[in-house]
């Protein structure tokens, strides 16, 4: 009876666990392809389908990526545990010249295509509009417009969210409209704005707005300006139970190491700009929140005189022979709530961290 019993816990115990992956997820050493190159997939995000892991991202090389005509260029990546990543190049089929920041991607079911928003600047940073592709393999992405507007003109770095419906909405800043964040409803296909925009949220100056949804709360986070800026930005959060609003916030920046609505530069806590957010299920079927930042700077042979790759690259931002911003590292880390809804404070800079996938 007592081996009986004991079999009865086991499958129990597998029927939790044994579906589970566990994969250790490291912020301290740089990401390697099967090829064994560095990871330079910068400012995007994760999709996960049928198993596999997509990685969207701009890819610098050598290249400032500011006020240049041809850099970044949009690659892609996939995986199958977030550790193990096969390179399989830039991910936009005859793309022309221009300056392509910040792609999100997102799948649609009703189509069965994976699309892409990006800033798209023709002339280098930054001026222009969004561009938008779309793909049936998640990799190869057939350029679709490359000068759809939003409601607001002369977008900055921007977001998407598919509600639980399937509508698709675009969350992003307009630099003419003093970097202000609004969201706005995209059309059935994904491929353009209805211009349905929902007003401005309070904050100005700020970019790398992401939205995702968690229960009954919709959650918008963003930062202030940083421009390839060292020192990172902190992570202002608002909720809504509408994407219309009123959007809540609790005045406690969370990339921050002390109380404030917006964080003091030298209060930064992990030195990173929050550009992107993945969501996808781990093997208990709950969404994992998995926010990634930029370090920007953060490449070996970095001049560490320099605050930010704004600027001309002379003087104290004069780059040596060795550095390739396109080495620099990335953060990732899962967001945590509280019992009331919360995203919490982040933690002082994580070096590795375990997810169950």
């Amino acid at each position: 009876k007592m081996s009986r019993y004991l079999v009865v816990v086991l499958l129990a115990l597998c029927s939790i666990s044994c579906d589970a992956t566990y994969v250790t997820i490291r912020n301290d050493v740089p990401r390697y392809d099967t090829q064994g190159n560095i990871v330079d997939c910068h400012s995007g995000n994760i999709v996960k389908h049928d198993g596999i892991f997509f990685l969207y991202g701009e890819h610098y090389g050598r290249s400032t990526g500011f006020n240049e005509t041809h850099w970044p260029r949009l690659h892609v990546y996939s995986s199958t545990d977030l550790v193990n990543w096969e390179h399989h190049g830039e991910m936009l089929l005859n793309a022309p010249g221009g300056t392509y920041f910040t792609p999100y991607v997102v799948f649609n079911k009703k189509t069965n295509e994976f699309v892409v928003w990006w800033n798209y600047y023709p002339h280098g940073c930054c001026q222009g509009n969004f561009g938008v592709a779309k793909s049936t393999d998640g990799i190869h992405f057939t350029i679709v417009g490359l000068n759809v507007t939003g409601y607001y003109p002369t977008v900055d770095s921007n977001g998407l969210f598919v509600d639980t419906d399937g509508t698709a909405y675009v969350v992003y800043s307009s630099i003419k409209e003093g970097h202000k964040v609004s969201i706005e409803k995209l059309t059935p296909d994904y491929y353009t704005s209805t211009h349905e925009n929902y007003g401005f949220l309070p904050d100005t100056y700020v970019e790398g707005s992401t939205l995702f949804k968690r229960g009954d709360w919709y959650y918008v986070l963003y930062g202030k300006c940083c421009c390839f800026c060292r020192a990172g930005s902190g992570v202002i959060v608002h909720r809504s139970k509408s994407l219309k609003g009123p959007w809540l916030s609790d005045g406690d920046d969370k990339n921050c190491k002390v109380k404030a609505s917006a964080c003091p530069v030298p209060q930064i806590n992990v030195h990173a700009q929050g550009i992107g957010l993945s969501v996808f299920k781990g093997s208990d079927g709950e969404d994992i929140f998995l926010w990634s930042g930029e370090r920007w700077l953060s490449a070996p042979h970095n001049n560490p005189e320099c605050p930010d790759e704004c600027r001309a690259t002379t003087g104290k931002c004069k780059e040596p022979k060795d550095y390739i911003k396109g080495h620099g590292f990335m953060y990732w880390i899962p967001l945590a709530f509280d019992k009331a809804d919360n995203v919490t404070k982040f933690a002082p800079f994580v070096d590795k961290f375990t997810l169950d996938l």
